[in-house]
């Protein structure tokens, strides 16, 4: 047997499994047409070559390789998708207002109406002070209240109303009376708002008003 056979030998594997290159199938086609010893031997092994230990022990690593890969990058997604909701839903709970508890926050002891300089004013003190927004409504003489009764009547407004809201977050913290500033609010003037009648603190979870101040009828 020549060194060319053994060559030759080496590449029918390959041959027969049509993985070698250009160059070997035709080094092998070339070969095989003066060799019949190496035309029988690749005849034996047909379309059908078994891979060797080795080779196949090779493939089964990259196969693992690649599964640890991927499931390492569906953890890393996973955990990044779950690390946005809980973002999103974080910078939701810390911004999303809600109405202030009436009784923790004493909101009828700390929230009053006052009149002077011919203008009615808001004052607010104590543990209702710690507010994030003040959200005002009117009210007709129906009793409706705009932005929340859908037949409310604009022609028939008579009431300023306010509501005070903070964000869910701090709900869970307690101020303790007194230490935070006292504020006043100028609500409107007298000559300029004549259908103005009354100013009242509105509770929007129950739906209920709390007159904090009435127009003298003889103004």
């Amino acid at each position: 047997m020549s060194k060319n056979c053994d060559m030759i030998k080496d590449l029918l594997p390959l041959y027969a499994d049509d993985v070698c290159s250009d160059e070997s199938r035709k080094a092998v086609e070339e070969h095989i047409k003066s060799c019949p010893d190496c035309k029988a031997e690749l005849e034996k092994l047909g379309k059908n070559v078994v891979v060797s230990p080795q080779k196949d022990a090779n493939v089964l690593k990259r196969i693992k390789k690649r599964l640890r890969i991927e499931k390492i990058v569906v953890s890393i997604i996973s955990i990044m998708a779950v690390c946005g909701i809980l973002l999103y839903g974080l910078v939701y709970f810390i911004n999303e207002y809600e109405s202030m508890d009436m009784e923790k926050y004493k909101i009828l002891e700390n929230v009053s109406v006052s009149e002077h300089d011919n203008a009615v004013w808001l004052d607010i003190k104590g543990v209702a002070a710690s507010f994030d927004v003040d959200v005002p409504t009117l009210s007709d003489t129906n009793g409706k209240h705009l932005g929340i009764d859908d037949d409310f009547d604009s022609e028939k407004k008579n009431g300023y109303g306010i509501t005070l809201k903070q964000r869910k977050i701090d709900d869970f913290t307690f101020y303790p009376t007194g230490s935070l500033k006292s504020y006043e609010m100028k609500i409107f003037d007298l000559d300029e708002k004549k259908d103005m009648m009354k100013v009242f603190y509105y509770d929007d979870v129950n739906d209920k008003e709390y007159v904090l101040w009435e127009r003298d009828q003889n103004d």
